[in-house]
């Protein structure tokens, strides 16, 4: 399979636009991902795709936690700057934001659609990222906020359809 091929056909997939964030104070670190899901309910348990080479992967694996945040669609500037796209880098991009804590200590998006606080469970090496699955311990919801979408490399948001049934 060639890479540009299969990057491709990568772009066409709807993903949600999330931050990861790990680590305190000046230690914090985060990034925009889609590739974070839930992997159970009982226990509450989710999944995130973190690359071996972003600032946040080593944090989460020393504190043993890390944050799922997903974003609404007035959040678009936030999910540049965790993606680098202003050269920020390092705990200076947690500034435009209201941040919290919960019950783990690492940064949560107060904001947001919703977040997970989670204590990492296990973690499993895949080539270039380590999926890090997280035992939730704490969860906000904000069910007023439109999550924002991630497509064919644009952001949008959902749009629902009534069934017929």
């Amino acid at each position: 399979m060639e890479t540009a091929v299969f990057k491709n056909a990568l772009r066409a997939i709807v993903g949600s636009v999330s931050i990861v964030a790990s680590g305190q104070g000046d230690d914090r670190r985060g990034l925009t991902v889609t590739a974070a899901v839930s992997l159970c309910v009982d226990p509450p348990m989710v999944l995130a795709c973190i690359n071996r080479s972003a600032e946040a992967h080593d944090v989460i694996l020393r504190t043993g936690a890390f944050s799922w945040n997903v974003l609404s669609t007035d959040q678009i500037p936030l999910a540049e700057r965790f993606a680098a796209m202003d050269g920020s880098k390092g705990a200076s991009r947690f500034s435009p934001a209201d941040w919290g804590e919960r019950f783990t200590g690492v940064p949560v998006l107060l904001q947001s659609v919703c977040s997970f606080d989670c204590r990492l469970q296990d973690s499993v090496e895949a080539a270039t990222h380590t999926i890090m699955i997280g035992a939730v311990v704490g969860q906000t919801l904000n069910q007023d906020k439109v999550p924002l979408i991630y497509s064919s490399g644009r952001f949008g948001r959902i749009e629902h359809f009534e069934s017929d049934k």
